[in-house]
């Protein structure tokens, strides 16, 4: 699925809509939306049917869908929407302490037979802020593309994959009562992380749209140039402040915008192991459920 697909789920997801997937491909969905009063009609809320498709060649395949793309109406539609139900969202995962799940799931993860016992598990919650960028890249056309990053408060680990980890989880708008950590880094300096990360990504991010945009830049000075050429000297000042209206429509430039930022407790369930070898000392094992994974602590 693309990316805009992607972030059409989690929008409809985060408004709590009704929506179905069919074949990967189209999204049927319903969401409420406010009517402001008029003349006639005081203000209200209906409800909108919905039909998305991501790529051009499904229209043909589901007709009446809409196609929603990168620049188009209806996904500006779905971030102002996000914007509007508010920047920053607070929630958690709830998880229950199942211990024969969590050890079967723990040995999947493995790289061999477990040679320990498992003794009593313990579950804290974590705090991580996720924020969403979208990315414009604008020279004389303009694309843009979606950054979800995430940065964990306690171990500062950052990840580019947290939203679609979350996508088969229950978010509940409502905190855990006990075993929250406290974080070790400020919301402050988790962001500049993240803002850090992201500015690398961009750094490394493919150049192609740059040079098709120099291309195109080179195409229209050449003409410029083949235009002014054998014309009076007078005149050259009109040639120069065309070449300098030229070069500000195609010098490129990248706006970053934060779309929605969340603070979410994630569940981490951390066991003592006992080792079937007599005198050994096991560290402790730290399983994390929503990013199905395991670490030794102290490593």
């Amino acid at each position: 699925m693309s990316q805009v697909f992607n972030f059409i789920v989690d929008s409809l997801k985060i408004a709590g809509a009704p929506y179905n997937i069919i074949n990967n491909e189209l999204i049927m969905a319903q969401c409420q939306v406010q009517v402001p009063r008029t003349f006639f009609t005081p203000a209200h809320i209906e409800t909108l049917n919905l039909q998305i498709v991501c790529h051009p060649d499904h229209l043909a395949k589901y007709p009446g869908s809409e196609l929603v793309t990168k620049g188009s109406y209806r996904l500006q539609w779905f971030v102002d929407g996000i914007k509007k139900r508010g920047l920053i969202f607070k929630g958690s995962v709830p998880y229950e302490l199942d211990h024969r799940k969590i050890e079967r799931q723990i040995n999947n993860l493995l790289k061999e037979a477990p040679r320990f016992f498992y003794k009593q598990p313990l579950l804290y919650y974590q705090p991580n802020l996720l924020v969403n960028f979208k990315i414009g890249f604008e020279t004389d056309e303009k694309t843009e593309e979606l950054y979800s990053l995430s940065i964990n408060l306690v171990t500062g680990e950052i990840a580019s994959n947290l939203l679609n980890e979350l996508s088969n989880k229950r978010v509940v708008t409502t905190l855990p009562k006990k075993h929250l950590e406290k974080r070790k880094i400020p919301y402050s300096e988790g962001f500049k992380a993240l803002s850090n990360h992201l500015k690398w990504l961009l750094q490394n991010h493919d150049d192609q749209w740059i040079e098709n945009a120099k291309l195109r830049w080179q195409e229209e000075v050449n003409y410029l140039e083949e235009f002014y050429r054998g014309e009076p000297k007078e005149d050259l000042h009109a040639f120069y402040r065309q070449i300098a209206e030229i070069y500000r429509k195609y010098r490129p430039i990248i706006r970053i915008e934060i779309i929605n930022v969340a603070i979410l407790y994630l569940p981490i369930v951390i066991y003592t192991l006992e080792s079937w070898e007599a005198n050994k000392v096991l560290n402790p094992i730290i399983y994390d459920p929503v990013k199905q994974k395991i670490r030794w602590n102290g490593q």
